[in-house]
């Protein structure tokens, strides 16, 4: 427990430092068990990771990972589409800091490819799966799937069928894109019934003859 309470004012201590170090820049702290999340502007992010990274107070020079989560539907929504969180490391202050900030559907945020190399492919890893333009980034580029697939996958409002269909040509040797075709008939479902009970029916008149 105590070791819990340390902890945590250590996490207290780094945010207040935070906000004193780059006032105006930090819209909000939230300490979570394992790490500190600060929540910025997009257009102020690179300048405030380049700070992180280069200041002997804090340290981060890894960026361990960049999450980015689709709001549509929840509450965050109003905040932006997108919600983008880069995963800060500090192997001097042992510790991790989130960097949290919001972008619109279809928008643009600045790279960070200038600041962490590991940036290159975990935004094109982005602009690959969630539309979001990386702006100056050395190779934005298609990272998972085919050059000339259609859409973003990990979007909510993107079908889960996809829109074309891959398959392998046995005798024309080659790959065939086709549009989906869902083969299944429309089905009326009675969803008071009780699962089993046509089952049961069929039992009991085989039963009877």
């Amino acid at each position: 427990m105590n070791e819990y309470k340390n902890d945590l004012k250590v996490k207290v201590d780094l945010g207040e430092s935070l906000r004193l170090s780059i006032p105006g820049l930090v819209k909000k702290v939230m300490y979570k068990t394992q790490y500190l999340e600060i929540q910025v502007e997009k257009e102020k992010l690179v300048s405030i990771l380049r700070f992180l990274k280069e200041s002997s107070k804090y340290q981060c020079k890894m960026l361990l990972d960049i999450v980015c989560v689709d709001c549509l539907n929840i509450e965050e929504v109003k905040l932006g589409r997108f919600k983008m969180i880069y995963v800060l490391n500090s192997i001097y202050n042992n510790t991790r800091i989130h960097v949290s900030t919001y972008v619109e559907n279809n928008g643009i945020i600045e790279t960070a490819s200038g600041l962490y190399e590991s940036s290159v492919w975990l935004e094109r890893e982005i602009w690959d799966m969630f539309g979001i333009y990386f702006e100056k980034h050395p190779d934005l580029r298609r990272i998972l799937t085919d050059y000339g697939f259609v859409g973003y996958p990990l979007k909510k409002d993107f079908p889960i069928t996809g829109y074309l269909e891959v398959y392998y040509d046995v005798a024309d040797k080659k790959i065939i894109y086709k549009p989906i075709e869902l083969m299944q008939e429309y089905r009326n479902y009675n969803f008071g019934a009780v699962w089993g009970d046509y089952e049961r029916k069929v039992y009991l008149e085989n039963m009877i003859k």
